[in-house]
């Protein structure tokens, strides 16, 4: 990661939590376990932001847990009629609460970040990882 996530390296991330890991285009591709603390690199590993190597200093070691064969689609669910909303597209959106917009702009809640989210929507996820398998 970089610079911005300093903090929550420091005082969130530790050796033994868990993630699940969430790839651009709607994917929900494995479970991985960070082992040790993070660490500062400026050895560069080929990495891009937009066009531009980019260094993403701040690293972790991870083991990769589980990955999922077939990954685990996510997208909105709802689309508007009017004022009303229409469950158009039922999916894994609407088992987790920590997207609270099931709509169109659902993936904000998921973009090149990490975030926090409850024991019981990481079970869900990882129980459709599982499945994939």
């Amino acid at each position: 990661m970089d610079s911005r996530y300093f903090v929550t390296f420091e005082k969130y991330l530790k050796a033994g939590d868990k993630a699940v890991v969430y790839t651009h285009g709607g994917n929900f591709v494995g479970i991985v376990e960070f082992k040790g603390n993070y660490y500062f690199s400026e050895e560069h590993i080929g990495w891009k932001k937009g066009e531009k190597r980019f260094l993403f200093p701040y690293r972790i070691k991870f083991e990769l847990l589980c990955e999922a064969v077939k990954p685990v689609k996510i997208y909105f669910s709802t689309a508007e009629n009017g004022e009303k909303a229409i469950w158009s597209k039922p999916n894994i959106i609407d088992e987790i609460t920590f997207i609270a917009d099931r709509g169109r702009r659902w993936n904000q809640y998921v973009q090149v970040s990490i975030i926090r989210i409850t024991e019981e929507d990481f079970n869900t996820i990882e129980k459709a990882i599982k499945q994939s398998l």
